[in-house]
């Protein structure tokens, strides 16, 4: 068995184990609070549909991109949020459930949003027969978001004395299982940082960066607590790569553009886990997820 085919294999194990963790730790009670103040859930879906898809704009025109790497970028914007971000919501002790909220409300809406932008942002790029993989998005939220979740969350409501031991095992595993991938992504070689010199990875690190910290600056600014704006930070942070992937195979197919796009999607969906790691450890050590900020 190749890396890439244990890589897939591993990948929706972990998702499962991360969302049964999860759930086993969160109640109805947390997510009813979500729908009765759902202005969380409205800035975070602000923030992931307008201001992500903006943001990779302006850095296009700023930095001069040519398609490849600007379509690369817009892709990355306009995909929902990673279930990956509601396992560091936790480890970072944020608002897992206005984290989990919001990566649903993404991922089922991103059928009608993604084609929009994508017409708004990139229609010179567009593909005549271009068409959004609605089946493997409602397939994936059910099977490793809605399925693993509610099964997390009956252990809780009827094992409530197991349910903190089992939240724990499954959560560990999931962990264990996430530095397998990183370190087997890491050996196969499917990016080579330095193969297009220091421009293009300065430049999607630098955008991984302001894009993380104006999430969190917004958040402030519209007085959220910290529990929420790490929550919300980190949802836009982390971008669905898989979603990403499946959008390019419609882009610039057989040219060199594609490359570059594909270097794009890849190479930010392994920065997107460590630019958030500094706001995650204030918080779980009882600061402010931002610098230089009085904790809320």
């Amino acid at each position: 068995m190749t890396w890439l085919q244990a890589e897939g294999l591993l990948i929706p194990v972990q998702l499962l184990l991360a969302m049964f963790g999860m759930g086993a730790t969160l109640g109805l009670p947390e997510f009813w609070g979500v729908v009765r103040h759902p202005s969380g859930v409205a800035i975070g879906l602000g923030l992931q549909w307008l201001a992500v898809p903006l943001l990779a704009l302006l850095w296009g025109w700023l930095f001069r991109l040519s398609p490849g790497w600007a379509v690369g970028l817009i892709l990355v914007a306009v995909t929902p949020g990673g279930a990956f971000s509601n396992l560091l919501t936790y480890l970072g002790r944020g608002h897992l459930a206005l984290s989990i909220s919001v990566t649903l409300a993404a991922t089922l809406t991103c059928a009608v949003t993604a084609p929009l932008l994508l017409r708004l942002l990139v229609s010179d790029q567009m593909p005549a027969g271009f068409q959004f993989p609605l089946g493997r998005i409602i397939q994936e939220v059910s099977l490793y978001l809605l399925g693993p979740l509610a099964a997390g969350m009956l252990v809780y409501r009827y094992l409530p004395r197991r349910a903190p031991v089992i939240s724990k095992a499954a959560i560990w595993v999931s962990m264990t299982l996430v530095l397998i991938i990183a370190a087997g992504a890491l050996t196969t070689g499917r990016i080579q940082v330095m193969a297009h010199g220091w421009s293009p990875p300065l430049t999607i690190l630098l955008f991984a960066l302001v894009n993380h910290l104006l999430a969190a600056e917004v958040c402030h600014l519209l007085r959220r607590p910290d529990s929420e704006t790490l929550a919300l930070s980190i949802e836009v942070s982390v971008r669905n790569g898989g979603v990403g992937l499946l959008l390019l195979q419609f882009f610039f197919p057989g040219q060199v553009e594609q490359g570059q796009a594909l270097y794009t999607i890849l190479f930010y969906t392994g920065l997107q886990v460590w630019v958030p790691l500094p706001a995650l450890i204030r918080h779980r050590l009882g600061r402010s997820p931002l610098l230089f900020r009085e904790r809320r």
